[in-house]
């Protein structure tokens, strides 16, 4: 692990490598960061070479984890690709230079903005609605921006891992163990003895689906988290390492469920959740014009939150993303290039990931504990699954009975778990 002085010795010798001339940083402050990662910002002494006066640095220490390799990797694609887009779609700060070898990246700073999450708690009443346009619109500029150039990220992604192979199989795992994640969050709640209707296990299959296909694929962040979404001359995202292309509508669905796995954001009301949608729809409906049938945008809007629903349930019971990646990689090994499985490797692979015994209940082991971080937990998958149950009961499709009936019936479990 690097101290301070060595982090911000790597990175002048990379600005100096990138850009010409002997760049040197000053007045370094720490910036936290996410993880075990230690985000500094440092003053850029006057130079021709560089315009930039602040930088921020980002270094991943190593973690023994390849999976986390893997992540390492993934940010920096996602940054050379965000990079290459035209200034007004480009959805984060521009990547200077890099070392992943060394584990550092140095990016422009986004300034001394304040973060969605101080922002939405902070905001009393009406004022959060001018943020949750603003955040509308900034995910549609970003997928609108973004829709067609796929193949441009795949390109940067390919030729990433011709350099570190050995990265490749886990980056196919990471792709497909969050789709993985749904089917195995049903398998928990009905071994929890929740009743699945048969339009729950129709709209998970959807998310699933649409997870790794579809016409409404667009770069994403995907982790969206509100801690991680800057508001400075305007709105910045930060963290990409899960970013890639998927569903559009499942970061719409992220926000409208209360941003799933952040604790400590206060609920998305109706207004604000009509605020959000009808921002992002003026944003995208030049690029996917169907996105203005009010009823089918519902459908897709339920299909992503049951997607994060149950992906939520997986993730309290495996602990973390990189355990469930674990077990889907070890079933499902690696296809000879990236891209979606053949279906009997995908059957055996999600069929496979750790069964749970018939009388196993998620739900209570949530409870198996009284520390502060099990409450927390149950109170966040509690907000997720409030929010399906409530976003389905405003749609006229008759299929949301069902997801209401259900999401309520998992909100009552936790419930009554919780007064034991």
């Amino acid at each position: 692990m690097l101290a301070t002085e060595e982090i911000v010795a790597v990175a002048q010798e990379l600005l100096s490598e990138r850009f010409g001339g002997t760049q040197k940083l000053g007045e370094v402050i720490s910036l936290g960061g996410s993880g075990n990662a230690i985000v500094l910002r440092a003053r850029v002494a006057q130079s021709p070479f560089l315009q930039q006066r602040s930088v921020v640095l980002k270094y991943t220490p190593p973690t023994g984890d390849r999976i986390d390799d893997a992540a390492l990797i993934r940010e920096v694609v996602s940054y050379q690709f965000t990079t290459s887009l035209p200034a007004d779609v480009r959805p984060g700060p521009v990547l200077l230079a890099h070392d992943i070898d060394r584990r550092i990246l140095v990016i422009t700073d986004s300034g001394d903005g304040e973060t969605y999450a101080d922002l939405l708690a902070g905001a009393e009443g009406g004022k959060r609605l001018p943020l949750l346009r603003n955040l509308g619109r900034a995910l549609g500029r970003m997928h609108a921006g973004t829709a067609d150039r796929e193949a441009g990220f795949d390109i940067l992604l390919k030729r990433m891992l011709r350099t570190y192979p050995d990265t490749e199989e886990l980056q196919y795992a990471r792709e497909q163990g969050i789709p993985a994640s749904i089917d195995r969050g049903l398998q928990l709640l009905e071994a929890a003895g929740i009743e699945i209707p048969a339009n729950v296990r129709h709209f998970a299959a959807d998310a699933r689906r649409r997870l790794v296909s579809g016409r409404h694929r667009a770069f994403t962040p995907f982790d969206l988290s509100p801690d991680n979404i800057i508001l400075a001359d305007r709105t910045q995202f930060l963290d990409y390492e899960w970013a890639g292309f998927r569903d559009a509508t499942f970061d719409i669905a992220c926000v409208i469920a209360g941003f799933p796995q952040f604790l400590f954001t206060r609920p998305i009301t109706d207004d604000e959740a009509d605020a959000l949608v009808e921002s992002w729809v003026e944003e995208v409906r030049d690029t996917w014009p169907n996105v203005t049938n009010e009823t089918r945008l519902q459908a897709r809007i339920v299909t992503a939150m049951t997607g994060w629903a149950m992906s939520s349930v997986c993730y309290l019971y495996y602990g973390s993303m990189n355990q469930v990646i674990n077990e889907y990689g070890e079933r499902a090994g690696a296809p000879s290039s990236p891209g979606i499985p053949a279906p009997e490797v995908e059957a055996a692979a999600t069929a496979g990931i750790g069964d749970p015994d018939e009388d196993y209940d998620v739900l209570a082991d949530v409870l198996g504990d009284i520390s502060e971080s099990s409450r927390l937990a149950r109170d966040d998958l509690r907000e997720t699954f409030t929010a399906l149950a409530h976003y389905a009961d405003r749609g006229e499709d008759p299929r949301f009975a069902d997801v209401h009936r259900f999401a309520s019936a998992v909100v009552e479990r936790l419930d009554e778990l919780a007064r034991r």
